[in-house]
């Protein structure tokens, strides 16, 4: 008996030691995040900051928390906002040791240098991102495969006067990502909604706004498949030399910016799209006496050209115009044309009112609604391929 109770007893130490170490490598690599993404912001042009990094002394959770957090986006023309944050804590538990739970403080700060600040202050925030075991224990550079952003009732407050500037109901995101995914696979989804918000009644007011300044409901659900090497990672990373360029903010591109961009990543999306590159797109509008929901997908046919379809459906589409035509008269005129051409497609309700029914599609060249032809869309042309660098290995075959 004694024996056992010895045995037992050497095991439960050898286990808490082995706990304890696993414990502390793992507030290590966790610290260690921080730093490697402190470096990589920085290395598109982000400005970042913070405090002490300090570790957790629970051994039961994995814990560091981040103080006097600063970001500052790469702006090149005018002034960049600062966002504060003065505290960031970073869980991991045993019982979901491939998800970090993120917990920022409910109050935070956005300055412009040398301007005005605004305070947002949140009824509730929390965030988790999901890893991959196989990726993150083969040391990949990005492990993580989802992730979720939740808040309520955020109330954004101008520093100076304490004046209430816009609030927010409720803010929800969700993502995945799979940078394995084939033809048939879903290599990037998006989920977002924002409900309850409303601006200041005093902008309301003086801007004489529709729908007593407030949003119902806004959100969107979109889901892309096929070969991820190329998208999103391969669109993204040929975007960023174009969008980056000190000289040329984006908001100030020109045409021939744009003409660049899509001479950057049109042979990127060309492979895509040749893969079998396609995805779903929902979105929703609920704003006065507006419901507006709309699902469609697209992709690609035999010779790489568009096609795709989307179902409108709308309630209260005469009712939400007419509130836009009394608030702002000089688009009655235009309100006027868009009700004209509307109403082939406008039904009886299920209860009682106007509805807005129309599927429109996007196939061999042509544009239609509910079956009636639109317009004639031109050939989309791909542009090539940008040669290899000098010295660069041929591809084979």
């Amino acid at each position: 008996m004694r024996r056992l109770v010895r045995f037992l007893s050497l095991a439960l130490v050898v286990v808490g030691i082995f706990w304890v170490g696993l414990w502390w490598y793992a507030e290590s690599r966790l610290a260690l995040a921080v730093d490697q993404m402190t470096t990589l912001l920085r290395s598109h042009g982000w400005t970042v900051a913070h405090g002490a990094v300090i570790r957790g002394t629970s051994p039961f959770r994995v814990e560091v928390l981040v103080s006097d957090l600063r970001l500052t986006p790469p702006v090149t023309n005018g002034p960049a906002p600062t966002l504060a944050i003065p505290a960031l804590d970073m869980t991991v538990r045993p019982g979901t040791p491939f998800t970090l739970d993120l917990a920022p403080a409910s109050t935070w700060r956005l300055a412009l240098a040398d301007g005005p600040s605004a305070t947002l202050h949140f009824g509730s925030i929390a965030a988790t991102e999901r890893f991959d075991p196989a990726s993150l224990l083969n040391g990949s550079d990005n492990p993580l495969r989802a992730g979720s952003f939740h808040a309520t009732d955020l109330r954004i407050d101008s520093q100076n006067t304490n004046f209430t500037l816009l609030s927010i109901a409720a803010i929800s995101v969700d993502d995945t990502r799979n940078p394995r995914a084939g033809t048939a696979e879903t290599a990037f989804s998006l989920r977002e909604s924002v409900s309850g918000l409303a601006l200041s009644p005093i902008f309301t007011t003086l801007g004489d706004l529709p729908f007593g300044g407030k949003l119902g409901r806004l959100s969107l659900d979109l889901a892309v498949s096929g070969p991820a090497a190329e998208l999103p990672a391969g669109l993204a990373g040929a975007l960023a030399p174009q969008i980056n360029r000190p000289a040329r903010p984006l908001a100030g591109m020109t045409p021939a910016d744009f003409m660049a961009i899509w001479q950057r990543t049109g042979p990127a999306l060309h492979r895509w799209a040749r893969a079998g590159g396609h995805g779903s797109l929902g979105v929703r509008l609920v704003v006065g006496p507006l419901d507006a929901t709309g699902k469609g997908e697209f992709g690609f046919d035999s010779g790489t050209q568009p096609r795709g379809q989307m179902h409108l459906v709308a309630d209260g589409f005469g009712a939400a115009l007419g509130t836009i035509s009394t608030h702002y008269p000089g688009l009655v005129g235009g309100i006027s044309a868009l009700t004209a051409a509307a109403s082939p497609f406008l039904v009886r309700g299920p209860k009682g009112g106007q509805r807005l029914a129309v599927t429109f599609s996007l196939a061999h060249g042509a544009l239609t609604a509910n079956g009636t032809h639109l317009v004639t869309v031109p050939p989309l042309v791909w542009p090539d391929a940008p040669p290899p660098p000098a010295g660069a290995p041929k591809p084979k075959g």
